[in-house]
């Protein structure tokens, strides 16, 4: 019989105690809706007109229809667990009153005013090291992501890419391949870390 050292079962408190986010799956349709808005206003777009608003339209409903199926089958595969409001509490305060934000400003930074440097760079890579941090930490594929973040801002500041609509175009298609990319990493971890429940097994005891 396995016995969990103290550092095993850290990391499963730690992983519970931020189960939604851990739940990658999750991310993945929304990911791909991410790149099709960043492939709009590309050469490689294929709809025009009333089409392409109304394929948009049905992906976005899509995603909204296949995100609780995704939550019934993490339910359904590792349990349920019970949140804790108050855990989470300074997190919370942090991310709705600073970090999101921010995150809104740079992207009206670099639309509106169209700087050299990619404002939204620097300030999602922070973005992305803080969620981590506070989700949870492991999946250094998170590491990664923010670099992405980084080179964009280099891209722009040495002219491969004009400032505005077509560095959005480009920064959709990288921060949509990173929710997808991530959200099948991040469910890859998951399940090396929490063993799934058994039939009949009482779902809260994750």
């Amino acid at each position: 019989m396995h016995t969990m050292n103290p550092g095993e079962l850290e990391r499963i408190r730690s992983v519970t105690s931020n189960y939604f986010f851990w739940q990658g799956l999750r991310w993945v349709p929304l990911g791909l809706v991410i790149m099709a808005f960043g492939l709009r206003h590309t050469t490689w777009w294929p709809l025009a007109g009333a089409w392409e608003e109304v394929f948009l339209f049905a992906l976005v409903v899509l995603v909204m229809a296949v995100s609780p199926l995704i939550g019934r089958y993490y339910r359904r595969t590792f349990g349920q667990v019970r949140d804790d409001p108050e855990a989470h509490r300074r997190r919370e305060v942090v991310k709705w009153f600073f970090v999101y934000p921010l995150m809104t400003s740079s992207l009206v930074i670099d639309l509106v005013f169209k700087p050299a440097l990619f404002v939204t760079g620097p300030v999602w890579a922070g973005g992305i090291l803080a969620y981590r941090r506070s989700t949870g930490r492991g999946r250094p594929h998170y590491l990664v992501a923010s670099l992405c973040m980084l080179v964009l801002s280099l891209v722009q500041w040495l002219g491969f890419v004009e400032p505005g609509r077509r560095m959005f175009s480009v920064f959709g298609l990288v921060l949509g391949a990173i929710y997808v990319v991530g959200g099948l990493l991040d469910h890859r971890e998951l399940c090396q870390i929490l063993r799934p429940v058994k039939e009949g097994q009482d779902g809260a005891a994750v």
